[in-house]
């Protein structure tokens, strides 16, 4: 019973994780067809139980790894840096949030405008 709670717990947070690649592309999509190349974005963190430290690190180390693993494939975003907000704020290249508030700074080139229309 444990591990099945735990792979269904893992597959809940990919999907969340899912979900924040999802709204971040469609905001650079935008920010994309507007001519800029980079966004500074930011969300609540989710989480199967809200507020639960552990899920949205894991919601963030996912979301990491998706956007990484894109990166490896030649797609997506050129630079991605995380917000640690606590003073003094510094821009990081690891998954980052301040209490379930997380930022990212993402940048891509001319061609990268396809990688935002694919979910």
């Amino acid at each position: 019973l444990a591990e099945r709670q735990a792979a269904q717990r893992e597959t809940q947070l990919q999907y969340l994780a899912v979900q924040l690649l999802a709204d971040l592309k469609t905001a650079c999509c935008t920010a994309h067809a507007l001519g800029r190349r980079q966004l500074t974005w930011g969300a609540v963190v989710p989480g199967v139980q809200v507020g639960k430290e552990e899920d949205m690190d894991d919601v963030l180390t996912a979301l990491d790894r998706m956007i990484t693993e894109d990166r490896t494939q030649g797609a997506g975003f050129a630079k991605v840096e995380w917000c640690r907000a606590q003073a003094p704020t510094q821009w990081v290249f690891e998954p980052a949030r301040f209490g379930s508030h997380m930022q990212v700074r993402v940048y891509w080139g001319d061609a990268d405008g396809d990688y935002f229309q694919a979910s």
